[in-house]
């Protein structure tokens, strides 16, 4: 029990740094102009920066931050259940619901990930920023981690009701 709640100590501070760094590389991105990567924009379109301002600036900070709020929300889940572990909680009902909404935030980064590249193109051409463009993209890795992640919360679930019915028969 004291080496998880050790490891679980040093991963905790790992997502803590993680969480903390993720916005700071969409300002990274936005002050040193690089708008291509903050959107993910696909190969051959071409951004008119001379247009990013005042409204259009805002349009393209929020188009940019849609997957990282995500990716911060699968941080601070992941950085309260290892505290609930450093703490020795590990079977419990909050604990199960924890890893279940890790898993949603999962699928959510893959949602939030095509969603983005979908309403990208047709935001920057209304601001005027890229030619009329629109491009889909199919994103999985994330989501079939993410269901595998809450399947298995599921079934912690059950293990945790049959633990709790077992400890009540003498």
């Amino acid at each position: 029990m004291e080496k998880l709640k050790t490891t679980s100590a040093r991963l905790q501070v790992l997502a803590l740094v993680f969480f903390v760094l993720t916005p700071c590389v969409v300002a990274l991105d936005a002050g040193t102009g690089a708008w291509a990567e903050l959107l993910n924009m696909p190969q051959g379109i071409s951004l008119d920066s001379t247009q990013i301002s005042g409204g259009g600036l805002l349009a393209v900070l929020a188009l940019g931050s849609i997957k990282p709020v995500v990716y911060m929300v699968a941080f601070y889940l992941l950085y309260k259940l290892l505290g609930l572990y450093r703490m020795g909680v590990i079977f419990t009902a909050e604990n199960v619901a924890t890893i279940r909404k890790i898993g949603w935030a999962l699928v959510s980064i893959d949602i939030a990930a095509m969603l983005q590249t979908l309403i990208t193109g047709p935001v920057l051409t209304f601001f005027q920023i890229t030619p009329g463009h629109i491009s889909a993209r199919l994103e999985v890795g994330f989501l079939i981690v993410g269901l595998f992640v809450v399947l298995i919360a599921y079934v912690m679930d059950m293990g945790r009701e049959l633990k709790e019915q077992d400890s009540l028969v003498i």
